[in-house]
C-alpha cells in the first residue's frame, strides 16, 4: 500500500498544482499587455492641466494634486502595472483576483480623481488632462477583462473533497 499511497499522494500535489492556475487566452492576454502599456504611457502624460503623475507619485507635499489623484496613480503603479504583470507571468488565481479587485478599486478612485482635479478650486486652471483619462479607461478595460478570467476558475480547495473516504478507507485498509 506504500506504492499506491504515494501515487495519491503525488496525484493530489499536481491536482493542487493545476487547480490553482487560471487559463488566460491569447487575445486577453493581448488586451491586458496592452492596459499596461497604455498605464505606462498615461502615466508619462500629464495629469491635470499642471500635474504629471511624477508629480503626484513623488512629491507629496505638492499643493497641484488632489488626495484622490495621488492614491489613483498609486493604485495605477500597483494593481493596473505590478500586480497584473506577475498574475499574467505567474498564471495563479489569486495573483488574478487580485489584479481584478485591485483595478476594480483603482475604477472608483479614478472616478474620485477626475472628480476631484475638476472641481478643485486653486488660483491656476486646473482640469483632468489626458493621462488621466488614458489610465482610467485602461484600468475599467483591465478590470472587465479580468472579471471573467477570475470566475471561470474556482480558488484552491482547502478541504478535503466530498468522496474522501467514501471509495477508499481513510486509515489505509
Amino acid at each position: 500500500m506504500d506504492d499506491l499511497a504515494e501515487f495519491r499522494h503525488d496525484l493530489d500535489r499536481i491536482e493542487h498544482r493545476v487547480a490553482g492556475e487560471v487559463t488566460v487566452g491569447r487575445s486577453r492576454v493581448r488586451i491586458l499587455a496592452g492596459c499596461v502599456a497604455l498605464l505606462v504611457v498615461g502615466l508619462l502624460l500629464p495629469q491635470a492641466t499642471s500635474v504629471t503623475s511624477l508629480t503626484t507619485l513623488l512629491r507629496w507635499d505638492s499643493e497641484a494634486a488632489t488626495l484622490p489623484l495621488r492614491v489613483f496613480d498609486v493604485f495605477v503603479v500597483v494593481f493596473g502595472i505590478l500586480v497584473p504583470l506577475v498574475a499574467l507571468l505567474r498564471r495563479r488565481w489569486g495573483a488574478a483576483a487580485i489584479a481584478m479587485l485591485g483595478s476594480g478599486a483603482a475604477s472608483m478612485v479614478g472616478l474620485f480623481a477626475v472628480w476631484s482635479q475638476a472641481g478643485m478650486v486653486a488660483r491656476t486652471s486646473h482640469a483632468p488632462h489626458v493621462g488621466l483619462y488614458l489610465c482610467w479607461a485602461a484600468v475599467m478595460v483591465s478590470t472587465a477583462v479580468w472579471l471573467p478570467v477570475v470566475l471561470s476558475t474556482a480558488p484552491l480547495r482547502s478541504a478535503p473533497p466530498v468522496t474522501s473516504g467514501v471509495l477508499t478507507p481513510r486509515d489505509g485498509h
